[in-house]
């Protein structure tokens, strides 16, 4: 079935998924662990997107982790919609890996913790894509990731989506987007993070109206500084844009073991490669 969503960004963290997705399995190859790949918004298998105005179609995700010279131990793939989860079930039917491969039908939240929890994480370590079309990812999902202490993550959060709900002016929230935020932050400390009081020279007038910062940079530190909070090691974000040069999405890559050496490793590999994405 044809699965359209993206543009130029899309290939982007695609891109940066496959290089590292190549990388795992041969640095830890000898490390006697059971290597899992786990992705949360599964999709079809392909995806097709729009460039300088021409639709082409390229492999998505699970076709990615699929193709790889060294493939994982097991593969799970999480997928809400039926008709996807048929296209999956299509691409992984009478391919070599089928055996390896579990797909679930069902919400991301509830599936990823059924998964999380039927793992062993002492003789486990695995790569996840969190990748939601919007602000779908609760932050009791992010936990539950971090507390496997055993998993690299990349998660690409919806900037604008994080912009549309976080109004300029504190005013124009209203409930369903502050619970949105909350939801998706873990925290309603966002509030007092991004939204200033009024200049000294307002303070007076009868309704004084906190104001967020324009620009996305106060967002994503805030994003940054609560991802900081659950993992040991937090990346700087690649921006990905979209037309007029316009931050759509922010690409950051975590990681949940507390091993210094784990960490170092990880970072020599993904540090160029986000930092390349312009």
């Amino acid at each position: 079935m044809k699965h359209k969503f993206g543009g130029v960004w899309t290939e982007q963290k695609l891109d940066a998924l496959e290089k590292y997705l190549g990388f795992f399995p041969v640095a830890l190859g000898n490390k006697q662990f059971n290597l899992v790949y786990i992705d949360t918004f599964a999709g079809t298998g392909s995806v097709t997107i729009e460039t300088s105005g021409v639709e082409r179609t390229i492999p998505g995700s699970a076709a990615i982790a699929l193709r790889l010279k060294h493939p994982f131990d097991r593969y799970f793939f999480i997928e809400r919609r039926r008709r996807h989860v048929g296209a999956l079930q299509a691409l992984t039917s009478n391919h070599p890996l089928r055996t390896r491969c579990t797909i679930t039908h069902g919400d991301a939240r509830d599936e990823l913790r059924r998964v999380l929890e039927a793992l062993n994480w002492a003789d486990t370590r695995g790569v996840l894509f969190l990748d939601p079309y919007g602000l779908q990812c609760t932050w009791d999902m992010v936990q539950l990731i971090a507390r496997t202490r055993a998993l690299d993550v990349f998660f690409l959060v919806s900037v604008s989506g994080l912009t549309r709900q976080a109004a300029r002016s504190a005013s124009a929230i209203d409930i369903k987007k502050q619970e949105a935020l909350d939801r998706f932050l873990g925290t309603n400390e966002w509030r007092e993070a991004l939204y200033k009081p009024p200049a000294q020279e307002d303070m007076f007038i009868a309704d004084p109206v906190h104001r967020r910062e324009s620009g996305v940079d106060p967002i994503l530190q805030f994003v940054e500084a609560r991802l900081k909070s659950e993992f040991a090691h937090v990346e700087s974000p690649a921006l990905l844009r979209g037309p007029n040069n316009a931050v759509l999405f922010a690409l950051y890559f975590a990681v949940s073991n507390r091993s210094e050496a784990a960490i170092r490793l990880a970072t020599k590999v993904v540090r160029p490669m986000l930092g390349g994405i312009q």
